[in-house]
């Protein structure tokens, strides 16, 4: 322990020391005592031949918390050093020997010493640089990301004590993965040592930030496979090795949205009650999608008149889920497209963008982002409702057709249907059509519009007109339902 630096030549004749006194009065210096097995804390107890309101029975209890890497004793304060914690550490480091490992740093090229009695002891060290392990890129990336997307589901239905408001000063400093050997690899093959991603990331919660938490990620050296901290158990969600989110924080979010409160405006309204900073709308909001990706929802809506199988139902609407974009922009249909989409693995694909969004700092960088193309995208219907995983999208029908200028005659576009189009247009836009025309551009918008249905008997007012309203912005709007 001293060659490693654990512990100083003074501490070590001090633990001497004491061992000899212990040895004389026939009584062990140490024993470790297990209260609980699932517990992260070791126990050990320690001899101590004076007498206090700590050691009543000449004994004293000093134990390591191995979730958040601290050291107690009731003889002195929790930062504080002293000899009973430097006896248990000498214990540990002869029966447990793997809490003293180092961990190797991608972000500050040192090593970490785990089981040190202060939260940070740096030593030089070779490291691995980050850029070439973690975030993973390519290949890598992909198996990572799927890997999340399959084995660390978040069930729909969640412990009572994962929901519950977590304890604000009693968060882990040091997030490792669970895993230590490769799932992927046939057999036991064994990880890495834990390589540290960040120590500055931050617990969001909805009491405030926690700040000083360190990541970390380990890595199968036979297949290459990443893994780093995804656990929901302990009531965290880790988003970007950056930022995580509390589990209860995250309902909070989605029961806001439920009753029409947006992301937002839910922070805004937790930092003027915690009078604290919260990170950034944007990032927390990915956030919260990324935890939304990861869920195993559970879709059982139904009518409560006709059931999973109403004979007619009628969509309405949502601003949100449709946007306008140039048609020119958008990939052609195959050639032999029937208009059936996989809804399952349409909506399998926009998780895995989502969940891939908390490793690249933006979609050009994302192997997984969705394209808006009219022969993959699907609406959402539930299990339950629908026959099969195959559901029919009619959006690629309203493709316009481009069509040379000589053969603009034969185009069939009612005068009807062109002037129900003329007064989506804005009065300016409008008046501006009919001087082109060579009407008067004066009156109301109903007046513009009754002079120029009069006008579309003759052909050149008729194309002049279509070409504002089709084909002079070059756009379509087009209403991809996304909800």
């Amino acid at each position: 322990m001293v060659r490693e630096k654990w512990m100083g030549e003074h501490k070590k004749e001090q633990c001497l020391k004491r061992q000899r006194e212990a040895t004389e009065h026939g009584i062990s210096l140490s024993i470790e005592v297990t209260l609980n097995e699932k517990s992260s804390k070791r126990f050990i107890s320690v001899y101590e031949p004076k007498v206090s309101y700590y050691s009543r029975l000449a004994r004293v209890f000093a134990y390591y918390d191995i979730k958040c890497n601290s050291w107690h004793c009731p003889c002195s304060k929790p930062r504080m050093s002293c000899l009973h914690k430097y006896i248990a550490k000498w214990h540990l480091f002869q029966t447990n020997r793997e809490l003293f490992k180092r961990v190797k740093s991608t972000e500050d090229s040192e090593e970490f010493k785990i089981g040190n009695t202060k939260d940070t002891n740096w030593s030089e060290s070779d490291s691995v640089r980050k850029e070439t392990l973690y975030p993973p890129k390519g290949d890598g990336l992909v198996k990572m990301v799927t890997y999340l997307y399959h084995k660390k589901r978040i069930p729909a239905i969640l412990p009572t004590e994962v929901c519950a408001p977590p304890d604000f000063h009693n968060f882990p400093k040091h997030l490792i993965p669970a895993e230590t050997s490769c799932s992927l690899c046939p057999g036991i093959v064994p990880l890495t040592d834990p390589v540290l991603i960040s120590s500055k990331a931050k617990i969001v919660t909805f009491y405030g930030t926690v700040e000083g938490v360190a990541t970390y990620c380990k890595q199968c050296e036979l297949c290459g496979q990443v893994y780093r901290f995804q656990e929901w158990s302990g009531g965290l969600h880790n988003f970007n090795d950056h930022i995580i989110l509390s589990i209860h924080l995250c309902l909070f979010l989605r029961n806001s949205l439920q009753n029409h409160t947006s992301i937002g405006n839910a922070i805004d309204i937790l930092e003027l009650t915690t009078n604290q900073k919260f990170p950034k709308r944007d990032c927390l909001l990915h956030g919260y999608l990324h935890f939304e990706a990861l869920s195993a929802h559970e879709y059982n809506y139904s009518c409560i008149r006709c059931g999973f199988h109403p004979p007619v139902v009628v969509m309405d609407l949502h601003k949100k889920g449709v946007f306008s974009m140039p048609a020119s922009e958008i990939e052609e249909t195959p050639t032999d497209y029937d208009g059936k989409v996989n809804v399952e693995d349409f909506w399998e694909s926009v998780d895995l963008e989502m969940i891939s969004r908390g490793f690249v700092k933006s979609n050009c960088q994302n192997p997984f982002v969705v394209k808006p193309n009219y022969h993959n995208w699907a609406p959402w219907i539930g299990s339950h409702t629908r026959k099969s995983s195959a559901v029919l999208n009619t959006e690629f029908a309203k493709i316009p057709q481009v069509q040379e200028p000589e053969e603009a005659s034969d185009i069939f576009v009612t005068e009807d249907r062109l002037c129900g189009e003329l007064t989506n247009l804005k009065v300016a836009a409008l008046r501006k059509l009919v001087k082109n025309c060579g009407l008067s551009p004066k009156g109301s918008k109903m007046d513009l519009i009754l002079r120029l249905r009069n006008q579309m008997q003759n052909r050149a007012t008729y194309d002049k007109i279509f070409q504002k309203v089709w084909g002079a912005s070059g756009q379509l709007c087009i209403p991809f339902n996304i909800c």
